[in-house]
């Protein structure tokens, strides 16, 4: 009979394996608040006459070509409403790439 052999704990892989494990789930509860954010009132584009309700991270992408880079501060105050304050930095240190922040955000978090 075969003897299976013994693995060697490593606590580099175990402890590396943890990280990736935490991050997933942070990524995870990021989703949530930004994808189906429960009980937080929507970011309203105010266009003329329009006010465009938009609710989450998915329809905000869908709308970025309605928004002008002096909105990036408001952007980012509702991001960070949502529950993602490492975004909302991100488009306060450049408000000028905040579209390209949002796509790239959007993408990072669809799958979860």
């Amino acid at each position: 009979m075969a003897q299976k052999k013994k693995r060697k704990w490593d606590p580099i892989k175990r402890k590396w394996a943890d990280e990736v494990a935490m991050e997933d789930v942070r990524k995870a509860e990021i989703a949530s608040c930004l994808l189906r954010p429960a009980g937080k009132n929507p970011y309203y584009l105010l266009r003329g006459t329009d006010c465009i309700a938009i609710n989450n991270l998915a329809e905000l992408k869908e709308k970025l070509d309605l928004f002008e880079e002096k909105e990036a501060e408001w952007v980012a105050a509702w991001i960070e409403y949502l529950g993602d304050k490492e975004t909302a930095d991100k488009i306060r240190a450049k408000p000028n790439e905040f579209k390209s922040i949002i796509g790239a955000r959007y993408e990072e978090l669809r799958g979860f």
